[in-house]
């Protein structure tokens, strides 16, 4: 359904000025994606201004308070289909214009943008948080207008979800060292780029990030997403002497899965999902791939999961595929086929309930392969198959001019791409190359052992009353 504002009035709510500090860097979704640079990536609008008349569409005067901004807030969409906006381009005018043309003219109805990103700094201004201001953390924003950004996104009924990073946190673990991961010989622990982790297992981490979340729903955002939540991806070697106060024993998966469900807790007051991002590995593999993302523990406590299933990250003989970059239907669709399986094993199961999957797909040529309009509706249709509805477009400067052809229209109907002929790939689905883990379950099934169906119920599943609170 098309939007009632035009892309003339997009950003015309309120008189707020954009400003960004032209030329500084800020760092992308890091390891998950490859890095970039994002104030390069927004193409240098970092200084663009909005200017302000209300819209035609909007009271005269919108309440832009707290309350207000809650009242008005987007409902969640049936299936949710967003764009990835980095905090540079949600600083500019003109980047922020045509990414809101291309939510108004096709099936695009969600942006997921940064408020917080892996260097620490904050995308907003105006933070309150003690802790922030000590740290330094809102000394860098890329827009003062974020309050009127959401108040457009209003306007246009795109539906914004909050993107925070928790404890890639670089600033805050060197600010404050006795929040960081620490090494056996009692400095910091660095990674092998040089930067410290805050301790996943301190709770003062956590009621940091909560604080950040409050300030982002206030806004008006309708839903929270954690990012980087999750212990660092890191070799065995390193592993041994990486050192985290407070764990009592606690493993990395039952620590991430306890975050989720305190900050759940935390934030019940606003009434929206929290979701979390896990690798794309996480729909395949057993245990928590070494970095506290179970997938048992996750779905059951986070309102949607969203797998990072790039093409790109996946290694030569996975799911069969000799070059994964090379078939993205396949690789989509076998990743999703795991994912769903060991979902609806848990629901059916261990009675368990489950949050929404909702995969970030890849808008991107990276390594080598040139992706365009049908690789992307490959992964669309990929998920469509695979019995999904949500989707989520990571490309990390924000830029999806090339991959518009694959984007079905505002009012239904094909995309370009699909008008001109294109077919999705002819599959087949072979079992016997999804997760292990579900043909184990299926054989405990077919021979009826209980005690095995209720192990893997345990799995996913941690007594609530064991879940930690603050000190």
């Amino acid at each position: 359904m098309q939007r009632a504002l035009t892309v003339a009035s997009a950003l015309s709510v309120i008189l707020l000025a954009a400003c960004g500090g032209e030329g500084q860097s800020q760092s992308a979704k890091s390891a998950e994606p490859d890095s970039a640079t994002l104030a390069s990536a927004a193409g240098g609008n970092m200084g663009d201004s909005v200017n302000a008349a209300a819209a035609d569409t909007m009271p005269a005067t919108p309440d832009t308070t707290r309350a207000g901004r809650l009242a008005r807030r987007v409902k969640h969409p049936d299936s949710v289909r967003a764009l990835y906006v980095n905090a540079w381009a949600a600083g500019s005018r003109s980047r922020m214009e045509n990414l809101i043309r291309i939510a108004d003219s096709t099936e695009i109805n969600a942006f997921i943008i940064d408020i917080k990103e892996s260097d620490t700094y904050l995308a907003y201004s105006g933070t309150k948080i003690p802790l922030a201001l000590e740290i330094g953390a809102d000394q860098r924003p890329a827009t003062k207008w974020m309050p009127a950004l959401i108040d457009t996104l209003i306007a246009h009924n795109i539906y914004p979800i909050a993107r925070i990073v928790v404890f890639k946190d670089r600033m805050l673990a060197e600010k404050k060292p006795e929040l960081a991961i620490r090494h056996a010989n009692g400095s910091v622990w660095k990674d092998n780029k040089g930067g410290p982790w805050v301790n996943p297992y301190d709770k003062r981490v956590w009621d940091y990030n909560i604080a950040i979340a409050r300030e982002a729903l206030d806004m008006g955002f309708s839903e929270l997403q954690w990012d980087y939540v999750r212990f660092p991806d890191v070799t065995n070697s390193a592993r041994t002497v990486m050192r985290y106060p407070g764990s009592d024993s606690v493993s990395r998966a039952d620590n991430i899965r306890n975050f989720i469900v305190y900050t759940k807790e935390q934030l019940a007051e606003y009434n929206v999902p929290v979701t979390a991002d896990v690798f794309g590995l996480v729909t395949h593999l057993e245990g928590d791939v070494e970095i506290g993302q179970n997938w048992e523990k996750v779905i059951t406590v986070s309102d949607a999961v969203l797998p990072m299933v790039y093409p790109s990250h996946y290694a030569a003989g996975l799911y069969g595929l000799a070059k994964p970059i090379a078939s993205p239907y396949e690789v989509i669709r076998y990743s999703m086929a795991d994912a769903v399986e060991r979902t609806k094993w848990m629901k059916d199961s261990a009675n368990a309930k489950v949050g929404e999957i909702m995969p970030w797909l890849e808008a991107m040529s990276i390594r080598g392969a040139q992706y365009g309009a049908p690789a992307l509706r490959e992964q669309i249709q990929g998920t469509y198959d695979a019995g999904l509805k949500s989707w989520a477009l990571w490309n990390p400067g924000s830029k999806y001019a090339e991959f518009e052809d694959a984007l079905r229209p505002a009012n239904g109907g094909q995309s370009r791409l699909e008008r001109s002929g294109w077919k999705k790939p002819e599959f087949t689905l072979n079992r016997a190359r999804l997760s292990t883990l579900i043909r184990k379950r299926e054989a405990r099934s077919r021979t009826g052992t209980d005690s095995a169906r209720k192990a893997d119920s345990a799995a996913g599943r941690t007594n609530a009353a064991a879940t930690p609170r603050p000190n």
